[in-house]
């Protein structure tokens, strides 16, 4: 009897040990930072018919983005929180736009294949933006003597925040490599109004950009 609960007294704390680390394995979660580009497409903006209506340079359909974040993959899910951030200059005559995107956002995903070398998932992405529009005459001047603000002009400053909410799918290619890849797609719908404001004073005829949706195409490098 005494050679029975000895040898127990052996054997079970290595079975245990043996399931805990097997369960553990299974339920290992793999943490990635990465660098990244994003590509986002929205051909509707109702800002750029204003310009367009003033003869002004107008937003581009496709803003770059240079992003960066942490990954997360484990066996069942997936997902990552991530920066970014975009900057466009477009001139058109006398006039120059330039614009500045922040941009910050969740994906969570249910992995849908996940093998040692490949995964698909699609889940859900939340996006919270800031973007910021200069506009300004490149011939403009100011002469040092006379820094009144009402005596100097030639800038037009805007700026608007937006909140999208939409469908996302994420593959991740090379895993067992040093060269991780993924990739993103998915769909925004704009859920807030985005009404425009300045920082130099109020804005008269104003307009929304709710409802203006946006593709986004994404490659990560972790």
């Amino acid at each position: 009897m005494k050679k029975i609960v000895l040898i127990l007294g052996m054997v079970l704390p290595n079975l245990m040990g043996a399931q805990v680390a097997k369960d553990s394995t299974k339920s290992k979660v793999e943490t990635d930072f990465y660098i990244g580009v994003s590509f986002n497409a929205n051909q509707s903006l109702n800002l750029n018919q204003k310009l367009r209506n003033g003869n002004l340079p107008e937003m581009r359909d496709v803003t770059p983005e240079l992003t960066f974040g942490l990954n997360f993959l484990g066996e069942k899910y997936s997902g990552d929180l991530e920066l970014g951030t975009s900057f466009l200059e477009n001139k058109k005559g006398d006039n120059t736009l330039k614009y500045l995107g922040l941009n910050s956002r969740a994906r969570f995903n249910y992995n849908l294949i996940h093998k040692p070398k490949v995964t698909l998932a699609t889940g859900l992405s939340l996006a919270y933006q800031t973007n910021r529009y200069d506009l300004y005459s490149n011939n403009n001047s100011t002469d040092l003597n006379v820094l009144a603000p009402e005596l100097n002009s030639g800038h037009v400053n805007l700026e608007n925040r937006m909140f999208y909410v939409g469908p996302t799918a994420t593959v991740y290619l090379f895993k067992k490599s040093s060269f991780k890849l993924r990739l993103n797609l998915g769909y925004d719908f704009a859920l807030t109004r985005g009404k425009y404001r300045s920082e130099y004073g109020s804005i008269t005829n104003n307009i929304r950009e709710n409802g203006n949706n946006r593709f986004v195409f994404g490659i990560a490098f972790m």
